[in-house]
């Protein structure tokens, strides 16, 4: 037996786990305080242990020893990354970051000495892999100082700043979407962004009470008023801040009724009042942050292009009312509907469409198939700030989809059923690729390209998923490997009643 066998089963084996746990470890640095992110890693460093742990236990006979040493080395490293995944959740910010920083290095030299085994003779250099596990051990031994509760501040400011939507997110779309056009219109936004609160800033200069906008977001606020002051706050606040809750909860999802702006208003306005008359000066701030915001409409003229724009300083004034008191004013994000995740998902299988695309289309309120399919690609292209050519795409994607859409379970089932063995099909592709570049030891634009095909299979699983009312299963499997999602699909299909 070809002591590449077992090394080959491994490589295909552990590859998609690297690859989800550079990408988890770089959305923690954005967001620390994310749950989800920090079962993604302690699940994915998990994996990766586990499959050393086989090989090591299948290799005795088949490897050399300078290649058993490389295995052992392996296995060290990837018990101390596991061992630190369990605890980040619980690390000081500063502690946090050293931590990230350490399981980032170990994830490219646990990849770099994996390819490191395809040569014939050369012993894999283990000398760095031992210096990170100590490293990692070292951060893991140092005394940890008192835990507070953590802020929610990153959390709440992912939900909100970035008007995010409702659809299902599956980590690998960060790695297969083709986004070079929705990386331009980000540019271009932040751009605007920047150059629109500029212009802002120097026609309407401080606020009521002479304190710029940019000092509330920056946290410069007096001390924490006395534990009474905001208990009492928060009893005069239960009658003020539901209005304002129902008007932030439809915002996010993109859309809103003008009265529901109009019943805000007031409601903030009391709550700004109430808290300088308790001289509660650091949230008055906030508030009137907010409620300045809330009243811009009025002053811009070009509402059209102005609107996702003050969507946006809405949202992160709130979230700053959010983190700052959130027993008053905490709203939780809604759940994803069955819709939302069919046109998230269509809108990805569309050439240039990013996120922040998506992002776009869903703060100018068009979330549901009806906004697509009835609207025109112009009007759409106007109200988001796309461009036209990437609205008629858009448009071209949902009018196919509405056409080949099927009625009844048994065509359904058919067509999922299908899906499944192309989605094996394209993974198949997927690993042969995998060990191509193995063998060279150079990145392949073959594995890119196999990676995107499989990802745009399961792009159309998940659209199945939800027709066949299986959100259940689409949660799921969100951050598993493609053969755990493949043998989660296979149980599903074989559930299904056998055709008569």
């Amino acid at each position: 037996m070809s002591r590449f066998t077992t090394l080959e089963a491994f490589v295909v084996g552990v590859e998609d786990s690297t690859t989800l746990l550079k990408l988890y470890l770089e959305r923690i640095r954005r967001a620390p305080h994310h749950p989800a992110y920090h079962l993604a890693v302690c699940e994915h460093t998990d994996e990766l242990l586990t499959a050393v742990r086989q090989l090591r236990r299948a290799a005795d006979d088949e490897l050399s020893p300078a290649l058993l040493d490389g295995v052992d080395a392996l296995l060290a490293l990837a018990e101390a990354s596991a061992a630190l995944a369990l605890r980040l959740a619980s690390f000081t910010p500063e502690r946090l970051a050293i931590s990230l920083d350490g399981l980032a290095q170990a994830t490219a030299c646990f990849v770099d000495m994996v390819r490191s085994f395809s040569g014939e003779t050369a012993s894999p250099d283990i000398s760095l892999a031992r210096h990170i596990t100590q490293r990692l051990r070292g951060v893991l031994s140092a005394e940890q100082p008192p835990v507070t509760t953590p802020s929610t501040t990153q959390n709440i400011r992912r939900i909100t700043t970035e008007v995010t939507f409702d659809g299902h997110e599956d980590p690998f779309d960060d790695l297969a979407v083709d986004t070079d056009d929705d990386f331009l219109d980000d540019v271009i936004g932040s751009l605007e962004g920047a150059f629109d609160a500029a212009i802002h800033g120097a026609m309407h200069g401080p606020t009521e009470r002479g304190v710029p906008d940019q000092v509330w977001s920056e946290g410069q606020l007096e001390a924490d008023p006395p534990p009474e002051v905001r208990q009492l706050f928060t009893e005069i606040a239960a009658g003020y801040v539901q209005p304002i809750k129902d008007f932030i909860a439809e915002l996010r999802k993109g859309g809103f009724a003008r009265d529901w702006l109009e019943a805000c208003r007031p409601a903030v306005v009391n709550l700004r009042r109430a808290s300088e008359t308790m001289a509660f000066t650091d949230l008055s701030g906030r508030l009137e942050r907010l409620e300045s915001a809330l009243l811009q409409d009025h002053i811009e003229g070009d509402r059209r292009r102005y609107g996702r724009h003050w969507k946006l300083r809405v949202l992160s004034a709130y979230a700053d009312l959010e983190d700052y008191l959130p027993a008053t004013f905490l709203v939780p994000p809604a759940a994803a509907s069955s819709e939302s995740i069919i046109v998230t998902t269509l809108l990805k299988q569309v050439e240039g469409v990013g996120q922040r695309t998506i992002q776009k289309l869903f703060a100018a309120g068009m979330s549901r198939l009806e906004s697509y399919t009835t609207g025109r690609p112009a009007d759409i292209a106007l109200a988001s700030g796309i461009k036209r050519s990437l609205a008629e795409r858009i448009c071209d994607r949902f009018h196919a989809y509405v056409r080949a859409r099927e009625t009844t379970d048994t065509a359904l089932q058919a067509q999922f059923l299908t899906l499944v063995e192309e989605l094996k099909q394209r993974h198949f592709e997927f690993k042969r690729a995998t060990l191509e570049e193995w063998y060279r030891r150079t990145d392949s634009m073959e594995k890119k390209r196999c990676r995107k095909a499989r990802q745009q299979v399961m792009w159309r699983i998940n659209i199945a998923l939800v027709e066949l009312e299986q959100l259940d299963v689409l949660h799921e499997i969100r951050n598993a490997v493609f053969d755990k999602r493949i043998r989660r699909l296979e149980e599903l299909a074989a559930a299904f009643p056998r055709p008569v």
